[in-house]
């Protein structure tokens, strides 16, 4: 009886890109989440020009990857 060899050996390269793309777009937007409800946090705390930073970063990552997916199409 064959073993089937482990799965990682059946993945082409374009397959680790694609997949390591995939987990560097999800941080991206799991970061921007973040940095948008800190800065909720801290604009309710009147930390406005902390929280406006946070929040134009967040901004320019949903653009950033909304303009990413948008050319994969």
């Amino acid at each position: 009886m064959r073993v089937p060899a482990p799965h990682h050996q059946h993945r082409s390269v374009s397959d680790d890109a694609l997949t390591l793309r995939e987990q560097l777009r999800t941080a991206r937007l799991r970061y921007a989440d973040s940095a948008a409800e800190l800065a909720t946090l801290l604009r309710l705390r009147g930390e406005l020009t902390e929280a406006e930073r946070l929040l134009r970063q967040a901004v320019e990552i949903y653009e950033a990857e909304r303009t990413t997916t948008e050319e994969l199409a």
